[in-house]
């Protein structure tokens, strides 16, 4: 059996991509990935890699180890995406945005004439900037829904990933 050792920041933080990971697996019997990071919003390409990654080591059932800051379970944060409609246009809510909720009124504000988005925190409701608030077409949903996807999928690749009796 031959193994693979590396960093996070070697896999995940330079621009790499499925060839690269494929090339990884295709050679190493067992990969170990030291320093995981939690992933969320502050780290999306960075996660998005690291996606890539367990795609392309599942797919050719290369065995992997990650020494990560946080459990298996807590690795992804923040990407849940859902669509709000409550002005007639559609909206993006990222989930766990700074663990707050955000919601559209009609009422218009400093950046808008016909609505406004605004961020509901413990004290009540605070106006958000123009760019809280994201006009997007149906190309750009199924994108958002596809990441927010993938990263639920990678969850459940680690998990069954991290059986004793996964692997070749």
């Amino acid at each position: 059996d031959s193994c693979g050792w590396f960093s996070f920041d070697e896999l995940c933080n330079q621009p790499l991509g499925a060839a690269d990971y494929i090339a990884i697996a295709d050679r190493f019997d067992l990969i170990i990935v030291e320093g995981v990071p939690q992933l969320g919003g502050h780290t999306y390409n960075e996660a998005r890699r690291f996606v890539v990654l367990i795609d392309a080591l599942y797919e050719v059932r290369t065995k992997l180890i990650i020494d990560a800051e946080v459990p298996r379970d807590d690795l992804f944060v923040g990407f849940d995406a859902s669509v709000e409609t409550h002005d007639g246009d559609e909206e993006i809510a990222i989930g766990g945005a700074l663990g707050k909720e955000s919601f559209v009124v009609g009422e218009g504000g400093s950046s808008s004439s016909s609505s406004t988005t605004l961020i509901r925190t413990r004290n009540g409701a605070a106006e958000w900037s123009a760019t809280g608030r994201i006009g997007v077409s149906l190309a750009q949903l199924s994108s958002v829904k596809e990441v927010s996807f993938s990263f639920k999928r990678a969850e459940s690749r680690l998990a069954e990933m991290a059986a004793e009796n996964w692997g070749r």
